[in-house]
């Protein structure tokens, strides 16, 4: 009697703390990421760096992996999310390298068959438990701007074109 009693206890406490495990799953807390505007271009740099000259470091990689447990209709904000916060480590990668900018930013997809795409624009891959976003750039250190070099017309010094006199002939009379 008294061991039925302990079975029917353990086991209505086991179904119990079944049932409360399993209603609920923690949510995702995703940070936000901003993307580092000035210092990493898609393409070369523009804005108040567009004509500035550099020389180029090398190849910089980054990767982001973020966890996909949601079951989203689309996944593409989270994708730009964690772009955003690769780019931030492309650009920490360039400066342990010397460089101040990363120019040529590209999204790298692994395809399952072995080749390898390249996109200006945010991809991720998703295994479903898993996310990421791998991206390479080019790592620029910028020269010093060039100082104005003086125009030929400053170097001129104004003075009077000799002027050729007409000759006057006569003809013999003095």
């Amino acid at each position: 009697m008294m061991v039925r009693s302990q079975l029917v206890r353990t086991t209505a406490i086991f179904s119990l703390l079944y049932l409360v495990s399993c209603a609920s799953l923690p949510e995702e807390r995703h940070e936000r990421y901003s993307f580092p505007a000035k210092n990493v271009y898609p393409e070369l740099p523009t804005g108040e760096n567009l004509n500035r000259p550099y020389e180029t470091l090398g190849w910089v990689r980054s990767r982001a992996a973020y966890p996909t447990m949601e079951q989203m209709d689309t996944n593409q904000p989270l994708c730009r999310n964690y772009y955003n916060k690769a780019a931030q480590n492309l650009l920490k990668e360039a400066k342990k390298a010397h460089g101040e900018a990363v120019i040529q930013v590209r999204s790298v997809v692994l395809l399952l068959d072995g080749k390898v795409e390249e996109h200006v624009t945010p991809e991720c891959s998703d295994d479903g438990a898993e996310g990421e976003v791998l991206l390479r750039g080019i790592a620029i250190r910028y020269k010093p701007m060039p100082s104005p070099t003086p125009t030929p017309s400053s170097f001129s010094i104004e003075s009077p074109m000799p002027t050729a006199t007409p000759s006057v002939i006569t003809d013999g009379e003095t």
